[in-house]
């Protein structure tokens, strides 16, 4: 099977990244852009191709351009047939019927971690897809992490935990770091023993059978020192916080 990218930016960089972290061979991968596409294709040993190229050879195309190139770039492209999957921000499965209307369109919001494999990502289906066709397209996805098939009215508040929620952690990370650094660690003790607490962390909650919040109890016994760190979030409303930047992450209007 081979899968072609239309857009070579940090998106499509970092699937691209995750199908050749995932076996897929080279030669199977196709990129267009008219800036990019020569430099990260020898960059990763792909094909660097136009997009018409890519429409005749790939199985599935994923449009990865800027958004509001969509009718301008989508109109000269002949996808009819292909499995199309979208990265678009605010590019809904209607549009994508619309400037599409002979492809088998699927709407999907995936995050950085795919470049390793961790990705997760939300997925919207065209009524126009068969069984096999979203077989084919979840078995793509699964190649690169999770997936979870929401209503697109859903997308948005999946956007902010998923797609930002990357950035959230690693924010998290810097200040465990820096507390680190007040406390005496040179800097790059400090990083690193954040980084590998939250990944083991996070791997422990995947492969118990509880939740978080019994987790961090069962960590935190009464009267010790981590439940006076967790009664200091408490104090300071750490959990408002978060709420409060995750609302203001899916308010917020695209300019």
């Amino acid at each position: 099977m081979n899968y072609g990218f239309i857009g070579a930016g940090n998106m499509a960089t970092a699937m691209i990244k995750g199908l050749i972290y995932a076996g897929i061979h080279s030669k199977n991968i196709y990129v267009s852009s008219p800036h990019s596409a020569a430099k990260l294709a020898a960059n990763l040993h792909i094909q660097a191709a136009d997009s018409e190229t890519i429409a005749k050879k790939c199985d599935i195309v994923i449009i990865a351009f800027l958004p509001n190139q969509l009718r301008t770039l989508g109109n000269s492209l002949n996808l009819d047939g292909k499995i199309v999957i979208s990265v678009l921000a605010q590019v809904t499965i209607a549009d994508l019927d619309e400037v599409f209307p002979t492809a088998f369109n699927v709407r999907s919001l995936p995050n950085i971690n795919s470049a390793i494999g961790k990705g997760s990502t939300a997925l919207a289906f065209s009524k126009r897809l068969n069984e096999g066709q979203i077989e084919v397209v979840q078995n793509y996805w699964h190649l690169l992490g999770t997936t979870s098939v929401l209503d697109e009215q859903h997308f948005a508040i999946f956007s902010a935990i998923a797609g930002s929620g990357p950035a959230f952690v690693l924010k998290f990370i810097d200040a465990l770091t820096q507390a680190g650094i007040n406390n005496g660690l040179d800097g790059e003790s400090a990083a690193a023993i954040a980084a590998s607490t939250v990944a083991g962390t996070t791997e422990t909650l995947q492969k118990s059978n509880s939740d978080a919040v019994t987790l961090m109890n069962n960590v935190a016994s009464p009267g010790g020192s981590t439940r006076a760190g967790l009664d200091n979030f408490e104090q300071n409303d750490f959990d408002t916080i978060v709420n409060s930047a995750i609302n203001a992450t899916v308010n917020h209007k695209h300019t």
